[in-house]
């Protein structure tokens, strides 16, 4: 979790990027209502890459073991498969 001073500056950060935003004016008082607005933002902007090599057994076992890395995931293939 984030210390004070990290948790401090994300809500001093949060409340200048929605300072002209008339619908957060109402929750701008409250901190806990606008490190929400945070993590809500965080949730919907975080993305994340995953390479991998598709040659080899350790692939076929990461996928079995994690099947939503097929499920879930947008999957680009940059090479043709050997």
């Amino acid at each position: 979790m984030y210390n004070l001073e990290d948790y401090g500056n994300i809500i001093e950060s949060v409340k200048e990027a929605n300072k002209l935003n008339p619908d957060f004016k109402a929750i701008a008082d409250d901190n806990n209502a606008v490190y929400n607005v945070f993590v809500k933002n965080a949730r919907n902007n975080i993305h994340l890459v995953l390479a991998m090599s598709p040659i080899g057994d350790d692939f076929k076992r990461r996928l079995r073991m994690f099947p939503s890395l097929v499920n879930c995931c947008a999957i680009d293939w940059f090479l043709p498969w050997p």
